[in-house]
């Protein structure tokens, strides 16, 4: 009997230890193929980052688990932003930012920027029949500025006038 509560005592140890707690598992890429000579090739590209959120009162929120995806060609490109927050008790939202142009920098990397931009936001259809991307003019973009160097990822913006955003993240590799 004693062998047996030890086996247990044990296998409930090694499992407590274990630090698999079931959340998916992040691969980053080491290179990305997404970019030639600074062109977007039509890959999707997925970066996983830290968001961090300064309001207009000075308080900070950050988001360690924030997801970006870029998904364009070799005049522009559309940004989405998957369930983003702007503070701690806000639920995530699908934002997308259409046609972004931006400037190659290298045979790996670009840089974007824009004045203002309305983002638009996964909504469920008014007339019923499932969700879409429609505008959302209160959580107007400004100052949107950004760059991808190989497998970095740097985006800052303004957000309502009121949320300023800055995202740190890596290129992943989607399973």
């Amino acid at each position: 009997m004693k062998k047996i509560l030890f086996l247990l005592f044990a296998a409930a140890a090694f499992a407590a230890c274990n630090d698999d707690d079931g959340a998916p598992k992040i691969r980053y890429a080491s290179t990305n193929d997404g970019i030639e000579n600074g062109y977007l090739q039509g890959v999707n590209l997925h970066f996983y980052g830290t968001s961090t959120v300064t309001d207009a009162k000075g308080g900070t929120f950050t988001d360690d688990e924030a997801w970006f995806e870029f998904a364009g060609g070799p005049e522009s490109f559309s940004l989405y932003m998957h369930k983003t927050r702007f503070a701690a008790n806000m639920p995530g939202v699908e934002m997308r930012l259409q046609t972004v142009t931006y400037t190659p920098e290298s045979d790996k990397s670009l840089s974007f920027s824009k004045g203002e931009i309305i983002p638009y936001a996964l909504k469920e259809n008014e007339t019923g029949g499932g969700s879409s991307y429609q505008p959302v003019a209160k959580y107007v973009i400004t100052d949107l500025e950004g760059s991808i160097d190989n497998v970095n990822c740097h985006v800052s913006f303004t957000c309502a006038g009121v949320f300023n955003v800055t995202y740190e993240g890596k290129l992943i590799i989607k399973e």
